[in-house]
């Protein structure tokens, strides 16, 4: 699959959403829909990559979990590790060793959407609701893509998850609805119909999309009032947004010669990169932040922290890793 810095660069936009709503930003209140932002890329992209191997000769389910365990799991479990070290210190009232547990078995989304528990790490919701769309995906995607029409079938599991999720928001909680997998997937469903689809988005329709994205991070929801309209409305006009940027992306990143060039912009580039391990460290250390330091020191101290141990965990961890697997597994350079 060939590489798209723009793609990149809207990760690192995701990121840094998702960093000044935890960070307590004024004008970010609404910056938690950077995380369906994410959701949105990770549909598209595995979708992207399965469907590619898909008409190489077929899905090899194995080794897409093992790309994934090895891309994904040691620098979550080396967080964990230093979690498990430091909460006696820093967060003595957690139950410390359930929280690594639920985190490295990524199953927070559904301890949280049903249990009241410490959110010391909690953060890790989110890359429960991605694993387990890994683990299933590459089951499902090969009967999806033999339908006649695999874009309506999508489209419809798209309506119906959304539909889900404004059933559970209006008749149980907030936190039921927002946090779990089953109520969560419609952003990765869009994502997927990015991939297959490979719409050409208008510029009246990206600059509605971008428009759009910026309003839901300026207005203020959760955790505080409007939780309601947060998990329902604002998630699926984020997704949507999501989706035409994404589409948007995808379509430069493919054209000969194209580029979105903001997107592509080097520093965006490089944080988007970093996303994932900034997103693994940034939380804990807001915490610890959290009430005894001005906002915007909070903002930059944990974007530094984040950035640095995102860096460590890059060439120290994962491409050690990754170096390994290419002379391991030859034939998969092309994949990874």
């Amino acid at each position: 699959m060939r590489y798209n810095p723009a793609l990149d660069g809207l990760r690192a936009l995701s990121i840094l959403a998702v960093l000044m709503f935890h960070c307590g930003v004024p004008l970010a209140r609404g910056g938690f829909v950077g995380v369906d932002v994410f959701f949105v890329l990770s549909g598209y992209l595995i979708t992207s990559l399965l469907v590619q191997e898909h008409r190489n000769g077929g899905i090899e389910v194995g080794r897409f979990y093992s790309r994934r365990a090895l891309r994904l799991c040691p620098t979550l479990l080396l967080m964990v590790a230093t979690y498990l070290a430091l909460a006696p210190l820093l967060w003595p009232a957690d139950n410390r060793w359930l929280s690594a547990t639920l985190a490295s078995l990524y199953v927070y989304d559904y301890a949280l959407a049903f249990w009241k528990l410490t959110y010391t790490i909690g953060h890790t919701w989110s890359l429960g609701v991605e694993e387990k769309f890994y683990l299933l995906w590459p089951l499902v995607l090969p009967f999806l893509l033999r339908a006649r029409d695999p874009v309506r079938w999508l489209v419809v599991a798209f309506v119906l998850a959304t539909a889900w999720r404004y059933l559970t928001a209006m008749h149980w909680t907030w936190s039921q609805a927002y946090f779990r997998f089953d109520t969560r997937i419609s952003g990765i469903l869009l994502g997927a119909i990015a991939a297959l689809t490979q719409l050409r988005i208008s510029r009246p329709a990206l600059l509605l999309a971008w428009l759009g994205l910026a309003v839901l991070v300026v207005l203020p929801s959760l955790p505080g009032g409007h939780q309601v309209q947060a998990v329902t409305l604002r998630i699926t006009l984020a997704e949507l947004c999501a989706f035409v940027l994404v589409c948007h992306a995808a379509w430069y990143g493919k054209a000969p010669n194209g580029k979105a060039t903001f997107l592509a912009a080097r520093p965006l580039v490089f944080i988007g990169r970093l996303s994932y391990g900034i997103y693994i460290w940034h939380f804990p250390f807001v915490l610890v932040l959290r009430g005894t330091q001005p906002v915007w020191v909070q903002l930059f101290a944990t974007l530094g922290f984040a950035m640095a141990m995102a860096v460590i965990c890059l060439y120290c961890v994962d491409e050690p890793i990754k170096r390994w697997r290419q002379r391991t597994w030859p034939q998969m350079r092309s994949a990874a």
